[in-house]
């Protein structure tokens, strides 16, 4: 008998007769959270205390959280879903004053690096934590973000049409609104897993619970999944924040970067400006920039690339056309021979125009977005791309469901 690849589940649930406010137990994914305390005053079963757990001496913070799990499963705060079931998500949110519903779904898949397939060098720090959540928990509190492909939409087709149970509506603090539902008809999930193979899966994040699947010697994990076609597929772009170890011109960039394209200098008002300059990389055609330095503080520049740039060793051609890495590797780190530790990231520039008119920073470079047909591009062709290259919006919430792969948690046994 062929093995499936996609399967339902029974999913650890929060129990609505204990727990009045589902929406106040959830969080975002872990590396993500700058201010835990807001999360554990929301509710003292916020999933906060498993997903990013505080050591109680003498248990370090994994054992901690698994005492912690096993408590609330006693208690009967968390319980186990009493059939398999798909579990459906809903997200609605507002983008650039327009709203969209992004709709996907959580199930088991077969792991499989050639099914599975990654664009995102992972980090040691960071999977030696997750690793051990994991391991000690013997549950995932959070998924790994999944795109799969479908311009015919089919798959959405049947989450819309399915016969499914609404399990919890809430509002997050972005202002993003969830429904969660589960499907448990026998024919529906048939429909949905066969669907489902022959596709592969393409990681939008969750790389480290990803390797650590692998470690773990995990056969089926679960991963949320929705369509990398459909038009609520926002990828936010990672700015580059530029803070020199020795005196650098903007003038001499300049003089550089002219003999690569057109360079357009852009008035700066307030951070509007950030934001028009920003829709206009986007929009063109031809890889874009914009740069604006504590030189001057007036005026932004805006670079169109007319000329392929050059890279310090040999890339793949898929490399040299990504408009992420052209930028971060051929621009910032050979152009400009700007290294690593003179980079970070952020997603709001705007945040950073008073550290840039104080001088405490140096250059703010806005790059365009990255879009999934380069997620897939690299992906396809087992490459990395550079550091902070995508932001998936939204993430999907931790906490509404849990996967166990240990039925008898903690020495706890299910109804």
């Amino acid at each position: 008998m062929k093995e499936q690849l996609t399967k339902p589940f029974k999913a650890i649930l929060y129990n609505k007769e204990k727990v009045d406010d589902v929406g106040a137990c959830i969080c975002p994914p872990y590396d993500v959270i700058t201010d835990k305390e807001q999360y554990l005053k929301k509710s003292d079963y916020n999933i906060i205390r498993l997903e990013l757990p505080q050591a109680e001496p003498p248990l370090d913070e994994y054992e901690s959280a698994k005492k912690i799990m096993a408590e609330w499963l006693k208690k009967k705060v968390l319980i186990e879903d009493k059939e398999d079931s798909i579990y459906v998500y809903e997200q609605k949110f507002v983008f650039n004053k327009k709203t969209y519903i992004r709709t996907g779904f959580v199930a088991l898949n077969k792991i499989d690096k050639d099914r599975i397939l990654i664009h995102e060098a992972t980090r040691s720090k960071a999977k030696q934590d997750r690793e051990r959540l994991i391991s000690t928990l013997k549950a995932y509190t959070s998924f790994v973000f999944g795109l799969y492909e479908d311009r015919e939409h089919k798959i959405e087709d049947v989450l819309l049409q399915s016969k499914k149970s609404l399990l919890y509506s809430f509002v997050d603090e972005n202002s993003i609104e969830y429904k969660i539902f589960k499907i448990s008809e026998k024919k529906e999930l048939k429909e949905l897993c066969e669907l489902m193979e022959g596709k592969k899966i393409y990681i939008a994040d969750g790389h480290h619970r990803l390797d650590v699947s692998y470690r773990l010697k995990m056969d089926y994990i679960p991963i949320y999944l929705t369509n990398m076609y459909s038009d609520s597929i926002i990828i936010w772009p990672y700015h580059r924040i530029i803070t020199f170890k020795k005196q650098r011109s903007l003038y001499d960039f300049i003089k550089t970067l002219s003999e690569y394209g057109e360079i357009e200098k852009k008035n700066i008002i307030n951070s509007n400006t950030i934001e028009g300059s920003i829709e206009i990389i986007s929009k063109e055609q031809r890889p874009s920039y914009a740069f604006y330095s504590k030189e001057d503080i007036n005026n932004l520049f805006i670079l169109k690339l007319e000329r392929q740039v050059q890279f310090r060793e040999e890339v793949h051609d898929v490399l040299k056309r990504l408009k992420v890495n052209i930028l971060h590797a051929g621009i910032l780190n050979n152009l400009l021979g700007i290294e690593e530790e003179e980079i970070s990231f952020t997603q709001e520039p705007y945040k950073f125009l008073d550290a840039l008119k104080r001088g405490d920073i140096d250059l703010i470079v806005l790059l365009p977005p990255t879009t999934v047909d380069e997620v897939k591009a690299v992906a396809d062709n087992f490459l990395y791309m550079p550091p902070k290259s995508t932001f998936f919006f939204p993430k999907v919430s931790t906490g509404p469901i849990i996967y166990s792969y240990d039925k008898h948690q903690a020495g706890i046994e299910f109804d």
